[in-house]
């Protein structure tokens, strides 16, 4: 029986180079007749020193000693795997994903074992602390120095919360049965392949799944993005988005309240269209056409929403990240605070996503814009529908954004219309633009011959430090522009 995989050719190689002109072992394979009980302790040696070295390696089953070609029986290699995956699992830390291969060379049947690299390092026995890590040298195990489990340290990477298993290895159908594979590939305006091998490489590519001894892995990336039910899986029961609309501009009475368990990229559409059904409504007029819109820009609402599950602290599993939808606003809202060293005056334009690889394919779906531009665009959708500023409140579990619904300039408070100025300022300013007396009367309804209103906030952002004077050498008020107060 061959079974094809993508590492199998370059094991063969290697099994060619060991065994020709004259054999000898390698760095990255080793030969083996079988797993004794008694070699159990040296077989967890190697697998250590396979997860430690770069790029990993291959042990070879049913070779002698010498270069001697073997082979196995059917009853044997399924032995020989149980236990090589035992011992990966329980004889090492971390524990090492192992993938296996049967293939037939020179008419004798050989059992291949995948080890790859591991990213959290040193691997070592398991219960007995890093003095017990080996790697490979000169074609064969041996203890690592002190210098090269610095070194091993130095580049050991913990799996991020996204790469972390979220189920137990299956067979590709029952993975295939938890995700929507369908509408992922359509996300990725990329055609459904055809056949199953092919499908689950795809998924592989993308970081969803992954090879466990001819098994497959769903991570908890697979199941944020594209999970049938998310709260299927074990520490995910809280992980879908959940809106609620209110009566009245209280929490007491809730009229609505519906959690979207889908993962938040095949359902995001789902989530958006809920959302805007629910919200207050007002009569436009388009190309001579009456039109009903809601209250709120579908980009502001989009982006934050994206933002809210991009951001969110997956280390905290006690509460969804929620949309709240009350007649005078909305709040948007996820679990974590902000990272640290950011402030809320420096998010607008800001780059550092809480999770990247999901930030990735968020933004490779076209749900999310590039970094740090999702903030700009519902900023600018906000000033473009004349709304009040946005709203950030931060406690140490949560960050919630508030959106307000429409108020005019003299239904502001001062200090929302210095956080409007502000607001202002900053997206003048990562638009290349310049903020003046002027742009804030346009972006706060004032009339032009009240422009002393508008200097008065200016003054008072000035005063708190939100901005300053862009151009200092400029004496004439009129002539004057203003940048946030970090340019």
């Amino acid at each position: 029986m061959t079974v094809e995989k993508k590492w199998v050719d370059l094991a063969l190689q290697l099994l060619e180079k060991s065994l020709n002109p004259v054999p000898h072992e390698l760095n990255e394979l080793d030969w083996k007749t079988d797993v004794s009980s008694k070699g159990s302790p040296n077989l967890a040696k190697h697998i250590s020193a396979f997860a430690n070295y770069t790029h990993g390696g291959y042990l070879v089953f049913g070779m002698d000693d010498h270069g001697g070609i073997k082979g196995l029986d059917q009853k044997k290699i399924k032995d020989i795997i149980s236990k090589v995956s035992s011992i990966a699992r329980d004889g090492v830390e971390p524990k090492i994903s192992i993938d296996h291969a049967v293939t037939v060379y020179k008419e004798k049947t050989l059992l291949f074992i995948c080890i790859r690299e591991s990213k959290e390092k040193p691997v070592h026995l398991r219960g007995k602390g890093f003095e017990e890590s080996y790697i490979r040298s000169g074609a064969s195990t041996h203890k690592m120095s002190k210098q090269e489990i610095g070194w091993c340290l130095l580049r050991s990477k913990v799996p991020s919360f996204e790469e972390q298993d979220a189920d137990a290895p299956a067979l590709s159908s029952d993975v295939l049965s938890k995700l929507d594979v369908a509408a992922f590939f359509n996300l990725l305006k990329i055609p459904v392949p055809g056949n199953v091998d092919t499908v689950i490489q795809k998924l592989e590519e993308y970081c969803l799944i992954k090879p466990e001894n001819q098994q497959y892995v769903i991570n908890n990336l697979g199941v944020l993005l594209a999970a049938q039910n998310m709260s299927h899986f074990s520490g995910h029961e809280r992980r879908g988005i959940r809106v609620i609309c209110y009566k009245s501009s209280s929490k007491i009475e809730a009229t609505k309240d519906k959690t979207f368990d889908r993962g938040y990229a095949i359902g995001f559409n789902e989530i958006l269209d809920y959302i805007q059904e629910q919200l207050p409504r007002s009569e436009v007029i388009k190309s001579a056409l009456r039109e009903n819109v809601t209250i709120y820009p579908v980009v502001a609402i989009r982006e934050l929403l994206a933002n809210a599950i991009i951001h969110q602290d997956f280390s905290i599993d006690s509460t969804h990240p929620k949309v709240e939808i009350f007649p005078d606003r909305m709040e948007i809202s996820n679990p974590g605070s902000l990272i640290a060293k950011t402030s809320i005056d420096r998010l607008f334009g800001s780059t550092n996503p809480r999770n990247e690889l999901l930030a990735r394919i968020m933004y490779k779906t076209r749900i999310c814009e590039d970094r740090g531009s999702g903030l700009i665009r519902a900023l600018t959708g906000i000033e473009l529908y004349g709304l009040p500023p946005l709203k950030f409140e931060i406690s140490p579990t949560s960050f919630k954004v508030v959106l307000f619904a429409p108020r005019n300039y003299q239904e502001m408070s001062k200090q929302e219309r210095i956080n409007a100025c502000f607001q202002h300022c900053t997206l003048k300013y990562l638009s290349n633009e310049k903020m003046t007396n002027a742009s804030l009367r346009q972006r706060l309804g004032i009339n032009e011959k009240n422009y002393s209103l508008a200097s008065r906030i200016i003054k008072d952002a000035l005063e708190q430090n939100k901005i300053k004077v862009g151009n200092p050498e400029i004496k004439n008020a009129k002539y004057i522009h203003y940048v946030p107060f970090y340019a």
